[in-house]
C-alpha cells in the first residue's frame, strides 16, 4: 500500500517526539523498510501468482503492515503528530483488499485493541487516559469509516485485474489453438488419400493438448473397432463403443465426464484418463466413424480444447469427402485408363498399346543401338473350334493361350492381342537372334498342347513370324514385316516360326523352323 510511504515520512521527520527519539540511521532504516512495503504490496498486485501462493504472501503481508502500522502509530505522539491514527489504515485495507470487507472488520477490533491498551499503558496521568481513550476511539472509529469502503473497492479493482487477466490467457490459447487448426486443416485439405487425412487430424488433436486420440468405425455387424490411434494411453482393452453409437446418434460431440454419470468416470479412471471427447466424423448408410480423444485432465462442454477438436474433426470430415472422391476418381480414371490400352477378353495389352510400347522401344534402339525381337503369332485351327464348339470356346481358347503365353515371357516383356486369334510378343532385350528364336520355340512347343473345354481335349497350335527391330523401323512396318513372316510360317506342316526378310537366318543357315 502506498500509505507506507506516509508513516516512513512520520517517522523520519518526527524527531521531537516526546515518546521517540530516532537516530538519523533509525529514520533510514524505517523509511527503507517503508519502502520496501510498498514495493512489495505493488508487485503482489500486478504480478499473477497461484491462489495457494497468493493466499500465504497475503496473510504474512496483512500481519506485516499490521506490526508496522501499531508500530508508528504508537511510537509517534498523538498531540505532536495529529495524523499518526493513519498508520492504523494499513492493515484493514490490506485486509479489506486481499480477503474482503469481514476480514477487514476482523483486523480493525484487534489492531484496535492493541492499540487502545498500548497506548493506556503508555499515558502516565488518569487525566490525559480518559483523553486518549476519547482520541483512540474517534481514531479507530475514523480509521473503520474509511478503511472498510476504500478497502472493498480495492478488492472489486483486484478481482477486475484477475479477471482480466484470466481472460487475457484464455484469449492467448484460444489463438493458439485456433492457429493449430488453421496449420492442421491446411495439411488435411491438401491430404490426397484418407489414411493422410486421418493422420493429420490425430496428430493435431494431440498438438491441441490431448494425450490420446484415435478413429473409431462401425463395422458390418455393428459393432465398432479402433483403425487409427496416435499418442500413448494404456488402452489395450478399451471399449470402441465408448460414447462412438451415442455421438453418432445425436450428431454431435460427447464429452465423457462432464455429464457426471458414475459409469463414464468409472470407465475413465479404468482406462487411466480424467476426460474424454468423441465427435461423429462421418456416416452413411453402410457404415460410421467417430474420432475419440482423451485427456489427462477434466473436460468441460464448453472447454476451448473441445471446441478446437470439434473444428478440427469438420474439417477432417470435409476433407476425408474429398479424398474419398479424389480416390474413387481416381480409380475410375486408372480403369478407364486400363480398358483402353488392353483387351477386355484375355486382359493383354491392345493394339493401341502395342504400338505406343513399340514407337519406345524404337527410341531405344536410336539411344542405345540395342536392336529388340517382335513375335507375331496367329493361332493354327481356331476357326474349326469356333465353327465346331461354339464362339463361348473360342473365347476360353484365347484365354488360356494368353495365360501361356504370359507364364513364357519375362516381366520386361509384353504380351498383346491385337484381335482376333492374333497376338504379339515383344522383347525389348533378347540378347540376341538366337535368344528371339528360342522363345519363338518354346511358343510353338507350349501352344501345341491341346485345350481342355467342357471335359474335352480340342488341339491348338501356332504359326509364328520373329522381326528384328532397328532404329529405321516404325512401328506399323515393323508389325507388317512379322505378319508376312507369320503367314509364311502358316506354310509349314505344324506349329513353326519363320525369320522376317532381312533377319540374319539362325547360326547362318535357315529362317525358320517348326515345334
Amino acid at each position: 500500500m502506498a500509505l507506507s510511504a506516509a508513516f516512513a515520512a512520520l517517522l523520519a521527520l518526527n524527531p521531537a517526539s516526546p515518546m521517540v527519539d530516532l537516530t538519523p540511521s533509525a529514520a533510514a532504516l524505517a523509511g527503507a523498510a517503508a519502502s520496501l512495503n510498498v514495493l512489495w504490496n505493488a508487485l503482489q498486485l500486478v504480478r499473477p501468482t497461484r491462489t495457494a501462493d497468493r493466499t500465504g504472501t497475503a496473510v504474512a503481508q496483512l500481519l506485516l503492515d499490521g506490526l508496522l502500522a501499531l508500530i508508528a502509530a504508537i511510537l509517534l505522539d498523538p498531540t505532536a503528530t495529529p495524523l499518526s491514527w493513519i498508520a492504523l489504515l494499513v492493515p484493514v485495507l490490506d485486509a479489506a483488499a486481499l480477503f474482503g470487507s469481514v476480514l477487514a472488520g476482523v483486523t480493525w477490533i484487534a489492531v484496535g485493541l492493541v492499540y487502545a491498551a498500548v497506548r493506556m499503558r503508555l499515558s502516565e496521568s488518569g487525566a490525559d487516559e480518559s483523553a486518549l481513550l476519547l482520541l483512540g476511539l474517534q481514531q479507530l472509529a475514523a480509521v473503520a469509516a474509511i478503511a472498510v469502503p476504500t478497502g472493498y473497492l480495492a478488492a472489486r479493482l483486484r478481482d477486475d485485474l484477475d479477471q482480466t487477466h484470466h481472460t487475457l490467457v484464455e484469449a492467448r490459447r484460444r489463438a493458439t489453438e485456433l492457429e493449430l487448426v488453421a496449420g492442421h486443416s491446411t495439411k488435411l485439405t491438401a491430404a490426397a488419400d484418407a489414411d493422410r487425412v486421418v493422420s493429420g487430424m490425430l496428430n493435431g488433436t494431440l498438438c491441441l493438448g490431448f494425450d490420446r486420440a484415435e478413429v473409431c468405425v462401425r463395422q458390418r455387424n455393428g459393432g465398432w473397432a479402433v483403425t487409427h490411434a496416435a499418442g500413448e494411453g494404456p488402452l489395450h482393452a478399451v471399449d470402441a463403443d465408448l460414447g462412438a453409437a451415442e455421438a453418432v446418434e445425436h450428431g454431435r460431440p460427447i464429452v465423457i465426464g462432464a455429464d457426471g454419470r458414475i459409469d463414464h468416470l468409472q470407465e475413465l479412471h479404468l482406462y487411466g484418463f480424467e476426460g474424454c471427447v468423441v465427435m461423429p466424423l462421418w456416416q452413411s448408410k453402410a457404415s460410421a466413424a467417430v474420432v475419440r480423444a482423451w485427456s489427462s485432465e477434466p473436460l468441460g462442454v464448453d472447454d476451448s480444447n473441445v471446441g478446437a477438436v470439434r473444428l478440427l474433426s469438420a474439417q477432417a470430415s470435409a476433407a476425408w469427402e474429398t479424398a474419398s472422391r479424389y480416390v474413387t476418381l481416381r480409380r475410375w480414371s486408372q480403369r478407364v485408363e486400363y480398358e483402353a490400352t488392353h483387351d477386355s477378353l484375355t486382359g493383354l495389352a491392345n493394339r493401341p498399346h502395342l504400338l505406343a510400347r513399340l514407337g519406345e522401344a524404337i527410341e531405344a534402339v536410336v539411344r542405345t543401338n540395342v536392336p529388340f525381337a517382335l513375335l507375331y503369332l496367329d493361332l493354327n485351327g481356331f476357326k474349326q473350334v469356333n465353327d465346331r464348339y461354339g464362339h463361348d470356346a473360342g473365347d476360353v481358347v484365347l484365354v488360356s493361350v494368353a495365360k501361356r503365353l504370359l507364364r513364357l515371357v519375362r516381366e520386361d516383356d509384353l504380351v498383346a492381342r491385337l484381335g482376333g486369334d492374333e497376338f504379339v510378343v515383344l522383347l525389348p532385350a533378347p540378347g540376341s537372334i538366337d535368344d528371339a528364336v528360342e522363345v519363338a520355340r518354346r511358343v510353338c512347343a507350349n501352344l501345341s498342347a491341346p485345350v481342355l473345354i467342357s471335359g474335352r481335349e480340342v488341339p491348338i497350335g501356332t504359326s509364328v513370324g520373329v522381326a528384328w527391330g532397328t532404329g529405321d523401323d516404325n512401328p506399323e512396318a515393323l508389325l507388317r514385316k512379322a505378319d508376312a513372316a507369320m503367314y509364311r510360317a502358316k506354310a509349314l506342316p505344324r506349329s513353326g516360326y519363320v525369320l522376317a526378310r532381312g533377319v540374319p537366318a539362325l547360326r547362318g543357315t535357315d529362317e525358320g523352323g517348326d515345334a
